[in-house]
């Protein structure tokens, strides 16, 4: 979902202690001893606020020694997708997919609600962040397979469609930003085109998968020699999981970075790298082979979260109005671009 702006960042310790011990109540956790708003990482030193400020987070250690990691869900987190999310968590870590124990409450529930406001409480897992690394790559494509392997239970909901998704954000860049409307209007066109390619190639027979949503480098914690732990499913859903195949392309062999963010540098991205990919996608299919179908809807799905990124950093101003016309010009090759990659792959 499009995020039009931010709310002002909240404060290290905004978590109050009234909120604490209602939520070491519903948890049964005891007194909270630690409460720690940074993440160290050898000589790295994050600010949990710096590297996603949709919603509050920190890491809090009970009475016992216990570290958990308690997030308050983002505002544009619905309660349906938050259910959907927490089931799937849930069944995923049962079946032994790489994701962390969600706790649930004393009264069963995998979440905890506070004056209209949701937080859920995950064990933390010891790692690392992404150091674009060759094996740390690997590590990502092994960990979104084994999630798209698991067996759970696909709610019967309409699927989100990736290509009405894209054309959501572009009407949204209209109505909130100043990009010239020709420049929109040739990432529509290609939307369009897209949309109609793969549902020629199967597009709509894939619906009955589950989608991580949001397979960027950040969410996913590293480890020497296992596998990755994926994190953050707010923006899971119904839908063909190819399309964290074709996010996890862009976001790790293409996209760039502001330093400690999840925001975008204001650097134009550029041509997928071959090899970084070739890691990705030899990684993900020796989990979890691909149908025909799904390869053929790659490269058409790629557009579309191209077209998706760039509304997003736009909307954001993490990209500058003055740099749309390029990044539309980016957007429109990446299908051709992951076409040739699948190609030369042949998974």
């Amino acid at each position: 979902m499009p995020i039009l702006r931010k709310p002002p960042q909240y404060g290290f310790f905004s978590f109050d202690s009234g909120l604490l011990h209602q939520l070491a109540d519903a948890y049964g956790l005891g007194p909270l001893t630690g409460f720690r708003p940074i993440l160290l990482d050898g000589d790295h030193c994050t600010l949990i606020d710096v590297r996603s400020q949709t919603s509050r987070k920190m890491v809090i250690e009970s009475s016992d020694g216990t570290r958990l990691f308690l997030k308050q869900i983002p505002w544009y987190c619905e309660r349906d997708a938050l259910i959907l999310a927490t089931r799937w968590q849930t069944q995923a870590r049962d079946a032994g997919a790489p994701v962390p124990r969600l706790l649930h409450t004393s009264a069963g529930l995998p979440w905890f609600e506070i004056a209209g406001s949701y937080f859920t409480l995950t064990e933390y897992v010891p790692g690392r962040r992404y150091a674009a690394t060759p094996a740390d790559r690997v590590q990502a494509g092994e960990a979104i397979a084994s999630l798209h392997c698991a067996a759970v239970d696909v709610p019967a909901d309409p699927a989100e469609n990736t290509f009405a998704g894209a054309a959501e954000h572009i009407t949204l860049t209209r109505e909130s930003t100043a990009v010239p409307s020709p420049v929109l209007d040739v990432m529509e066109h290609a939307v369009s085109i897209w949309g109609e390619q793969a549902e020629a190639a199967g597009w709509d027979g894939l619906a009955g998968q589950l989608t991580h949503g949001d397979t960027n480098p950040w969410n996913l914690i590293y480890g020497e020699g296992e596998c990755a732990m994926l994190i953050d499913f707010d923006n899971a859903h119904r839908g063909p999981c190819l399309r964290d195949i074709a996010e996890a392309l862009l976001s790790f062999c293409s996209v760039h970075y502001r330093k400690d963010s999840t925001n975008f540098a204001p650097v134009l991205p550029g041509r997928i790298n071959r090899p970084a990919a070739a890691d990705i996608l030899a990684a993900y299919t020796r989990v979890r082979h691909l149908a025909r179908a799904e390869i053929a809807c790659i490269p058409p799905a790629s557009g579309a979260v191209a077209v998706g990124l760039v509304c997003l950093g736009l909307m954001r101003g993490d990209y500058p109005t003055a740099m749309a016309a390029e990044l539309a010009a980016w957007a429109t090759t990446i299908p051709a671009d992951v076409a040739d990659i699948v190609r030369e792959h042949r998974p």
